[in-house]
């Protein structure tokens, strides 16, 4: 159920802001070339969003199994080896993104605190910068998801292997 709500809200959230930045860009380009003028706000809306679909898409990167680190490596080791590459890759990912979420979380607070806005729309700056602490947390949990599922395939793989090659002796 859990992974169904983190799935819907990645899903949500990628669609809806390359749907965004889409639009928002079409409609600038329209407003430049028949009416040769400028929106100057899509600019701050299109980088905000691409901040929001970087982070969120990284989760789902994860979930995917398209993320390369979680991929490339395990999958030419084997053994013990396959494990603590596993662990190693999750740790590493994990404590990115808790660090990635702590530096957002800060820099996020310290916006609202100052009241700061963003200077073409002059709406509060703390709403656009909630998708790295949001993005980094949704990553830390895929990472350790995805790690957990690995782990535990692996460890019945092997106890498949094992059960196989004691009916074959005996």
């Amino acid at each position: 159920m859990f992974d169904k709500i983190i799935t819907r809200i990645e899903n949500v959230s990628v669609v809806t802001a390359f749907l965004t930045m889409t639009i928002v860009y079409f409609v600038n380009v329209v407003s430049r070339y028949v009416f040769q003028g400028s929106l100057s706000f899509t600019t701050e809306i299109v980088i905000n969003l691409a901040v929001l679909l970087t982070m969120v898409g990284a989760s789902a990167g994860i979930r995917l199994g398209t993320h390369p680190g979680f991929d490339l490596l395990p999958s030419i080791a084997k053994g013990a080896m396959r494990t603590g590459l596993i662990i190693l890759i999750a740790l590493s990912t994990v404590a990115f993104f808790v660090l990635v979420l702590w530096l957002g979380w800060q820099m996020t607070s310290a916006q609202l605190a100052q009241g700061r806005l963003t200077p073409a729309l002059d709406i509060p700056q703390w709403i656009f910068s909630m998708a790295l602490p949001v993005g980094a947390a949704l990553g830390a949990i895929r990472a350790a998801q995805v790690s957990y599922i690995q782990i535990r395939r692996r460890t019945a793989q092997t106890e498949n292997n094992n059960a196989t090659d004691q009916k074959a002796t005996a």
